[in-house]
């Protein structure tokens, strides 16, 4: 498998709400903005940026043709959560088309995203799992 041509499904955001009674909006309206953050992926570490804008998602990773742009839904009724990511434009333009899934959560601030290449339709089984890609993003405030 080429890693290069990797690219993790998802992108998202998670709003921290401190000292409000109302609870912190869940799915893509609390993805909505810029993150930024480095891939964990043993022998691919590197910075990598998200930026989210209603359904739509772009990816920029360390290397100039690691980036890719889709839409995106999210299924917060399993454990792991899961994101599933179309490809509408990518440095790989055999892509263009294909699916993502990747698993996601959010803690302390910080969201963790472990995806498969675009076309694998397999779910990663853990945030470690051989052959995906695993990221750990902070939002922009």
């Amino acid at each position: 498998m080429n890693m290069q041509r990797m690219i993790p499904a998802s992108l998202v955001a998670v709003v921290i709400v401190s000292g409000c009674s109302t609870p912190p909006p869940t799915g893509p309206a609390a993805w909505q903005g810029t993150w930024h953050g480095v891939e964990v992926t043993p022998g691919h570490e590197g910075t990598a940026t998200l930026s989210i804008s209603g359904q739509n998602i772009e990816f920029h990773g360390a290397d100039a043709n690691d980036w890719v742009k889709g839409t995106f839904m999210l299924r917060e009724d399993v454990h792991p959560n899961q994101c599933v990511a179309t490809v509408t434009e990518c440095a790989s333009p055999d892509y263009v088309g294909d699916k993502c899934y990747s698993i996601y959560k959010l803690a302390d601030g910080a969201l963790t995203i472990t995806g498969n290449s675009p076309g694998d339709s397999n779910i990663p089984a853990t945030f470690e799992a051989s052959g995906s890609r695993e990221f750990v993003f902070k939002r922009d405030h």
